[in-house]
């Protein structure tokens, strides 16, 4: 599993999350949603397809009461 296996919609979350510090600043799927002009499902889905395709390239933590989500 790799980069082939993305959707559109998933390589759109993915150059959002490289270009945006979602480790030192609080992540908020609202405001990825609006952003990316989707759906917060949608969105959610997306992290999910992230994490299960390239899991060596991205990192999801909560830390101080919020999620940080890291990618490369």
């Amino acid at each position: 599993m790799a980069y082939d296996d993305l959707t559109d919609a998933d390589i759109k979350v993915h150059e959002y999350l490289k270009t945006n510090d979602f480790v030192d600043n609080p992540w908020s799927t609202a405001a990825a949603a609006k952003a990316l002009r989707m759906k917060q499902d949608d969105v959610y889905e997306c992290l999910c397809n992230l994490a299960t395709h390239i899991r060596n390239h991205i990192h999801i933590h909560y830390r101080e009461g919020s999620i940080r989500i890291g990618a490369n």
